[in-house]
């Protein structure tokens, strides 16, 4: 293991600059590969409509093609939604806030964001947070 991560952060909680740019450097990495796939998608989305101009098919055909659509569609809108999550998370890195729950200001433990670079929260604030939205969804 590298004896800079040994400590997931300094004394005062903050991610040393080698973690700061192991992170970017994930955080990145991700992007280019988000924009690749949506890059990807919309290419996709040109044929299929050529394609489709091209021949009608019957109903379980349409059927199928419909459902394909709606899990390109899906697809995309997550990897929009993470882009979105991963711009902000480099935003945060250039303004000096990554790093730091949204929620309590306290550090996220540099494992958390090894995993999900993107994180706003702590794992428990994030878990809260999920089970709150989880319960207004059934009211």
């Amino acid at each position: 293991m590298n004896p800079e991560h040994q400590h997931a952060h300094s004394p005062a909680g903050v991610l040393t600059p080698a973690q700061r740019e192991e992170l970017r450097t994930a955080l990145e990495a991700k992007r280019e590969r988000l924009l690749h796939a949506l890059r990807e998608h919309e290419d996709s989305e040109e044929e299929r409509d050529d394609d489709a101009l091209d021949r009608e098919g019957d109903a379980a055909d349409r059927a199928g093609a419909a459902i394909e659509d709606h899990d390109r569609i899906s697809m995309a809108d997550h990897n929009l939604e993470l882009l979105e999550e991963v711009d902000h998370a480099l935003g945060r890195l250039d303004d000096g806030t990554y790093g730091l729950s949204e929620a309590s200001g306290r550090p996220i433990p540099f494992e958390r964001l090894r995993a999900v670079p993107w994180a706003r929260y702590g794992a428990e604030e994030a878990e809260r947070a999920e089970h709150a939205s989880q319960d207004a969804a059934t009211r």
